[in-house]
């Protein structure tokens, strides 16, 4: 037992130093249920299931086609961001809490350099894209807005690994692949979308939650 001391003392030592600089308290199963919740809200919209607003039916495929009364598409686009926007803060709410409970369960700050390196990281190539996902909107280029997301969020991923899980940068040069694809074929970008944003973040989650949250 003594001699296998100095081994654990590494080890101990190794887990310390990795959590100090890099950003470890993402939970696996926020991501999880990130991905569910992406899948839920573009499969609501992929499969055009139709919202009821003032006797006008909502459509995705009708939005990327442009087919119907300016007045009427700028309805089922705010309809979209607003989905899209209760997804996007359903998953950060989650990501939050689920964080905070595992850095106090590891003793580790949450608010530590390595989230403040990983977050600008993360957030520069994500204020770019959406920024871009705006002047896409303003030309009436909705096609290219999914494309857009994973491209630009795929960037992002990249970009924070390296202060964070090594994991991330292959689901980033995925995101990345899944973007350039989605880019030919504009009709069926959101079906990419749920792809990127959905089956891979559950996959991701578990992965996460299995080979770290679970030590």
């Amino acid at each position: 037992m003594k001699n296998n001391q100095p081994e654990n003392d590494l080890g101990l030592i190794k887990d310390l130093m990795e959590k100090s600089t890099k950003f470890s308290n993402l939970s696996g199963i926020s991501v999880f249920f990130t991905g569910v919740l992406a899948m839920i809200g573009a499969s609501f919209v992929y499969f055009d299931i139709r919202f009821s607003v003032s006797e006008l039916d909502i459509s995705y495929a009708q939005l990327i086609n442009q087919n119907g009364e300016p007045e009427d598409l700028f309805i089922k686009l705010k309809l979209l961001v607003l989905i899209a926007s209760l997804i996007l803060i359903s998953s950060l709410i989650i990501m939050y809490l689920t964080a905070i409970k595992k850095s106090s369960k590891e003793g580790v700050p949450l608010f530590n350099s390595s989230f403040s390196r990983t977050l600008k990281s993360l957030f520069i190539p994500l204020f770019s894209g959406g920024v871009f996902c705006l002047l896409l909107i303003n030309h009436h280029m909705y096609g290219l807005i999914a494309p857009a997301t994973l491209i630009f969020y795929g960037l992002g991923l990249v970009s924070s690994s390296k202060f964070s899980y090594n994991e991330l940068e292959f689901l980033g040069y995925f995101e990345l692949l899944l973007g350039f694809i989605a880019s030919f074929y504009i009709g069926s970008g959101l079906l990419f979308w749920i792809i990127g944003f959905g089956i891979c973040h559950i996959v991701f989650g578990l992965l996460i939650h299995f080979k770290y949250d679970k030590k």
